[in-house]
């Protein structure tokens, strides 16, 4: 499996928070080869694989809803009013492409002041209330397209960078969506797994966590890992995520709420079969759907790996491929070895 097609596919596809079926749709149809795929009544993508048999089971989970936007109101010249879904960086919305998720042929532009006309009070980042979007529209032709609680996404598409770096919205988290897809792949191959997989493409993290909450209390899994998207090294980044590289390795968490025995068997892992990793160390919660998973059911213990990214919840975020392919090995050689305490 190509994985610069499969993140360009995933990144392809709507999906905004809450109304993920276009992204489910496109993870289906790669899942369904190596696995049986359900989706429940808040549209997570639950996958089974691995030893069906087996006493041990472990959940991998990656987000698979993106930020939007959300549509609150009209106006009579067709003007059309949002809200954001999700942690929408409004510092980076004016003139800004969006489209329609219902109808991805409509381009719309956000609306913003000419400096001509400006008195130098819209220098800052503008309040979501004061966006608006150009479809080129009336009244009547934007009535006909879109309605109040329609969602819209970014319009910009995937491309790639030089050496071997992606460029596209959504990257968080279609790029781990990528590496549990693949991960599963690799995992097809092998015979004699000691964990029944539960793949966990799951819903809403960007708005409230619904599908991880729901998704995991279900499953009831003893073990999870949690693969998303953390911080990279970018210009005037100071801190522990200025030493965070593109393409040296995707991030092991370390977390008073995680399980130091699985974030400790990753490591070892890693350096046992030469995959390059970085340390992202956390003092509390992660931010990530596993502070949800930890504390699901009687407690589950939880591990989190992270893809190294730039400019995080904009229209152009930038991961490596290389990443993505080294999260995909480190969690399929975790399970491949049988976990912590075989590591």
């Amino acid at each position: 499996m190509n994985t610069k097609e499969l993140i360009f596919k995933l990144c392809s596809a709507g999906g905004v928070s809450g109304n993920e079926e276009p992204a489910l749709m496109t993870a289906q149809k790669y899942l369904t080869d190596f696995s049986n795929v359900t989706i429940d009544s808040n549209k997570n993508l639950i996958a089974v694989c691995g030893n069906i048999n087996a006493e041990k089971t472990i959940i991998l989970d990656a987000h698979i809803d993106r930020i939007g936007f959300i549509v609150t109101d009209i106006d009579k010249n067709g003007f059309v009013k949002v809200d954001k879904c999700g942690g929408i960086d409004t510092r980076t919305l004016l003139d800004t492409k969006l489209t329609a998720q219902k109808h991805p042929e409509l381009t719309g532009i956000v609306c913003c002041m000419p400096p001509h006309l400006s008195d130098g009070k819209e220098g800052k980042a503008p309040d979501m209330d004061k966006i608006w979007v150009d479809f080129g529209l009336s009244y009547e032709e934007i009535k006909e397209k879109i309605s109040f609680g329609d969602v819209l996404t970014f319009k910009s598409k995937p491309d790639l960078l030089l050496n071997n770096k992606i460029i596209s919205p959504c990257l968080d988290n279609r790029c781990g969506v990528a590496a549990v897809i693949k991960s599963a792949e690799i995992l097809s191959k092998c015979r004699n797994l000691e964990y029944k997989i539960y793949i966990l493409l799951s819903s809403q993290e960007e708005t409230y966590g619904t599908g991880a909450k729901t998704g995991s209390f279900s499953l009831d899994a003893d073990e999870a890992i949690v693969i998303d998207v953390s911080f990279a090294s970018q210009p005037d980044i100071s801190g522990q995520y200025s030493s965070i590289e593109l393409s040296k390795g995707p991030m092991i968490c370390i977390s008073s709420i995680l399980s130091k025995a699985m974030s400790k068997a990753l490591i070892g892992i890693a350096d046992k079969n030469n995959i390059p990793y970085q340390l992202e160390a956390i003092a509390g919660r992660t931010g990530t759907n596993a502070d949800h998973i930890s504390v699901n059911c009687s407690g589950v213990k939880t591990a989190v790996v992270s893809i190294p990214q730039r400019y995080m919840h904009t229209p152009n975020e930038v991961v490596s491929i290389e990443d993505v392919d080294n999260t995909a090995k480190l969690i399929s050689e975790y399970i491949i070895c049988g976990g912590a305490f075989n590591a």
